[in-house]
């Protein structure tokens, strides 16, 4: 009985891997459009010239914040800001 049980366990685990990779195969192959977002927006964010008062930076991570919450970013714009790399004002 117990050697039974074993094998039927056993069994269901290595189903249970079998899916769980074909799921970490299928995630892999598809791009993940918020972390592209954050990519394209930090290379932007970085390559934009600024003008004095820093009024460009400040528009552009605005704007590409409002897109990220769109796409399920659930920080604020601080927090946005500072995934951009952003520097503290002073």
């Amino acid at each position: 009985m117990r050697a039974n049980r074993l094998q039927t366990a056993l069994n269901n685990l290595s189903v249970a891997l079998r899916e769980a990779e074909a799921a970490l195969e299928e995630m892999r192959a598809e791009a993940d459009p918020l972390a592209v977002h954050i990519f394209v927006s930090r290379r932007r964010y970085r390559n934009t010239p600024d003008s004095k008062g820093g009024r460009r930076h400040e528009t552009a991570a605005r704007l590409s914040w409002q897109t990220a919450c769109d796409l399920g970013f659930r920080g604020s714009l601080g927090e946005w800001e500072r995934l951009m790399g952003a520097v503290p004002k002073r």
